[in-house]
């Protein structure tokens, strides 16, 4: 591991040259950022969270990791900045859960209970807990299971028809044909090269769908998580701690 986050700090010291290189440095910084709060180095990992540039693809999940980072920490007030920031400018992503769960923990430990409160009723009323919803979720992961199936049955049948074409369309070798077939040949060639182009674009299009699935299958898996159970806990915890004092 330690040849790999020296690496990685080489990465981050390329310069701002090609724009291919700061794609490249800004993963580094995120990567360096998770690496470092696995084994629970959390000041290391904050430094380079710090620097993921908000312009970047990545910031959204330095934030969410400043989040995990600070609330390690206990520094709960910390915590609050980036996880509020996140709230605002990606309302929409599957994270928003996540990062409601950590808030209402920050409020919680600095005493802000009606605070905490709102933000596990926020997870509550994503996750109702109805036989309509279990339903849909139930339906989504069959409907998913068939694509899959169908998609994998797809990609089966191109490659046999790519082993087909190749065996079936020889071209001779132009040395020993004559000049009014030339041109044939050429277009024979033509053809055979449309073909295989267009079954490569189908390959490609096969393993984008199967990508997309497997992006619905890890936001079902999310959904499916009993978010409800840690809002429930969060709720009684707050009320309890708040009729304390």
């Amino acid at each position: 591991m330690n040849n790999a986050i020296a690496d990685l700090k080489n990465v981050v010291k390329l310069p701002r040259l090609y724009k291919a290189w700061f794609k490249l440095r800004e993963r580094a910084k995120l990567v360096l950022g998770l690496t470092y709060y696995e084994v629970k180095e959390y000041d290391r990992a904050i430094y380079y969270l710090k620097q993921v540039s908000p312009q970047n693809e990545n910031y959204p999940k330095a934030l969410l990791g400043l989040g995990w980072c600070f609330l390690k920490l206990e520094r709960y007030q910390d915590a609050v900045s980036p996880l509020e920031e996140f709230l605002q400018k990606y309302p929409q992503s599957e994270f928003v859960p996540e990062v409601y769960l950590l808030l209402g923990q920050c409020y919680l430990k600095i005493r802000l209970y009606d605070k905490a409160i709102s933000f596990f009723n926020k997870i509550m009323a994503l996750f109702p807990n109805d036989s309509e919803t279990e339903d849909w979720i139930k339906k989504m992961s069959k409907r998913i299971s068939q694509y899959r199936k169908e998609i994998e049955q797809q990609r089966a049948d191109l490659l046999i028809l790519e082993s087909k074409l190749i065996e079936t369309i020889h071209l001779p070798s132009k040395k020993y044909l004559p000049r009014f077939m030339l041109k044939e040949c050429e277009l024979l060639q033509k053809r055979r090269t449309h073909l295989l182009k267009s079954i490569d674009e189908e390959h490609k299009n096969c393993v984008k769908m199967m990508q997309e699935i497997d992006y619905l299958t890890r936001v079902m898996e999310k959904r499916s998580r009993d978010w409800r159970s840690y809002a429930q806990y969060g709720i009684s915890r707050a009320l309890f701690l708040k009729e304390q004092e």
